[in-house]
């Protein structure tokens, strides 16, 4: 028999589809607090949010005659026609949030509007209305959610425990606090404040809030803008990676995502900045075209999809290549890196002095961070006075007054800046282990290693004469032979025709013997030859060299003509070395990611020697 279903059943069956755990209660209650034009916002959680959420205002309130309207399914303020689809401005715009998640918990909602007398106390449960009454409260809107599941015991068992669904949130709102870095966010967990922002817009001093100083302090900004797309952010430099992308946020409109579009832009980005395997920091915000984009695609708005992707990859890539030209970019030497191991190989000498200055002086346990604390945490026990009871009073403007000191004593962090690197200028100084090349410029000292450096040399000239098309050799008086496997010359059309582009004349002069007439005109015989058996050794386990790519072919192939660890070079050549370096796209890592420079700044030598 086929029967309509009851109203209560349709209520619980939609709220799985946007509400299926605490933390995506928070996420629907800040949207809308963020679409209220909210610049102080409060997150208050008890164990992990099941039992109690509660998100503080200063928004602008509900209407008193729309308050129960608000609890309706797809009642909604911010879109009116289906045109409004198409250019979708706000966070929220469904109205699906309250009523789906009335529909699974007990929910009180204190509102008020900046010219009403008074605010509007509702309390709603299993999607019924218990209460609509008048109350005293600031400006804004607390909505409380009690005993998540209480009537839905199946999906209870669903849920993590009360640390892991801890941790989601304090991810989210800590996500949310970079987005909106203007606006005021404090986090309390089990009557723990984890966090606080200043709202003053600072995005660095909320990263190193949230994050630690020590993730802060090596960042890039990022900074762009084309066509109706712009984009500000920070990214790690090549010196810092992670074997995850757990440290990659993006945001699009205000709207935190997951992205394999964004995904994809910041490996182009890093491509041969990185050793396979690591992925960078990055906190990156785009601002979209609303028509360019449909944010309409996924129940919990995870996801948006793009009109073009490929236009949004070249641009993001294209930013984040820009900031990582810095002179920051390139990897420093600091004095914590340097200084224990000197102390080390010391205090090895003198075990005794050592064992009774740490007697002495105890190292003192550094202020954790929100990560570490995510990390550490346990589920504390609900305060003294136990769960708040139906009947709590909730003291907005204590909580706005005390979040208001706290922000004040902030210090303030400036965001960077940039400054460009320029090979110009740069003053050789000389070479040391017949290896790294040393150079300074005004405030900062250089190490060049001579191998990565000709590695990147040749790569790019391989990769430009390949994707020119441009045949730049020299003839050979003597031409070379090669004998290759049988395998391989059987596979002659996979290949022969990219190892031509490369700058090569190849041709099979016998039964699997080929003769090169012609070799690229950056490279001289030796390094030539030795490029080919190479390749052709290659081949035999990889013989479709157009479907391996052959931009990674060359990668891992340049590096057999490049200068040695321990050549020793002349000035001049140096000279001309550092002069092809400056010409290069990326001219700061080698074909597989390892470094061509690292510095010592002026200050950390001074620091080092104890004069600052």
């Amino acid at each position: 028999m086929i029967r309509v279903l009851d109203k209560k059943v349709t209520d619980k069956i939609a709220a799985g589809e946007v509400i299926d755990r605490p933390v995506s209660i928070v996420k629907e209650l800040l949207e809308n607090s963020i679409d209220a034009g909210a610049d102080n916002i409060t997150v208050e959680i008890r164990e992990g949010g099941k039992s109690y959420i509660r998100i503080t205002d200063n928004g602008c309130g509900i209407e008193a005659d729309e308050v129960e309207v608000a609890f309706r399914r797809h009642a909604t303020s911010k879109i009116i026609s289906e045109k409004d689809l198409d250019s979708i401005h706000t966070l929220g715009f469904r109205g699906e949030a309250l009523a789906s998640i009335c529909a699974v918990a007990r929910v009180e909602v204190i509102t008020k509007t900046a010219d009403a007398s008074t605010g509007r106390k509702v309390l709603c449960e299993g999607s019924e209305i218990l209460e609509n009454s008048p109350i005293g409260c600031p400006d804004g809107t607390t909505i409380t959610v009690r005993d998540l599941f209480y009537n839905v015991p199946a999906r209870q068992k669903f849920m993590a425990t009360d640390a892991s669904e801890a941790r989601r949130i304090i991810d989210l709102v800590s996500r949310l606090a970079l987005s909106y870095a203007d606006i005021k966010f404090r986090l309390i967990n089990n009557g723990k404040n984890i966090f606080t922002t200043s709202g003053k817009g600072n995005i660095l001093h909320n990263i190193m809030n949230i994050y630690g100083a020590d993730l802060g302090k090596d960042l890039l900004p990022v900074e762009g803008k084309r066509g109706g797309f712009a984009i500000k952010g920070f990214v790690s430099g090549p010196g810092t990676s992670l074997p995850t992308r757990s440290r990659q946020i993006f945001c699009v409109n205000g709207r935190i995502i997951s992205s394999h579009v964004l995904e994809q832009a910041l490996s182009k980005a890093y491509a041969e900045r990185l050793f396979a395997g690591r992925y960078p920091i990055a906190f990156l915000f785009l601002a979209v075209p609303p028509e360019k984009m449909d944010v309409n695609i996924h129940p919990t708005k995870k996801e948006v999809r793009f009109d073009d992707n490929f236009e949004v990859e070249d641009f993001v890539a294209d930013a984040v290549r820009e900031a990582l030209k810095a002179k920051d970019a390139i990897p420093e030497v600091r004095e914590e890196m340097v200084l224990p191991e000197m102390q080390s190989i010391f205090m090895e000498k003198t075990p005794a002095k050592a064992a009774a200055r740490e007697e002495k002086e105890p190292l003192q346990k550094p202020e954790a961070s929100v990560q570490e604390e995510m990390a550490s945490f346990e589920t504390a026990p609900a305060r003294e006075s136990g769960k708040p009871d139906q009947g709590e009073q909730v003291d907005i403007k204590n909580i706005l007054t005390t979040l208001r000191a706290e922000q004040e004593a902030l210090p303030e962090i400036k965001e960077q800046t940039q400054k460009p690197f320029e090979f110009d200028d740069l003053v050789v100084r000389g070479i040391i282990f017949n290896t790294y090349i040393m150079a300074t410029d005004a405030d900062t000292f250089f190490l060049i290693d001579q191998h990565a450096a000709h590695e990147r040399i040749y790569y790019e000239k391989f990769r430009n004469q390949y994707e020119s098309g441009e045949k730049n050799s020299q003839q050979l008086l003597i031409p070379l032979r090669f004998h290759v496997p049988a395998d391989v010359s059987a596979s002659e059309e996979s290949w022969i025709d990219e190892v031509r582009r490369l700058g090569y004349d190849i041709e099979l002069f016998g039964t699997s013997i080929y003769i090169v007439r012609e070799i690229p005109a950056f490279l001289d015989i030796t390094s030539a030859e030795a490029f080919l058996n190479d390749l052709f050794n290659q081949l035999q386990e990889k013989p479709n060299l157009v479907n391996s790519r052959v931009l990674d072919k060359i990668i891992s192939r340049s590096c057999k003509a490049a200068v040695k660890g321990g050549d020793v070079l002349q000035m001049e050549e140096v000279d001309a070395l550092m002069r092809q370096l400056a010409a290069c796209n990326n001219p700061f890592s080698c074909p597989h990611g390892r470094p061509t420079f690292i510095k010592l700044t002026k200050h950390e030598i001074e620091r080092m020697f104890k004069r600052v």
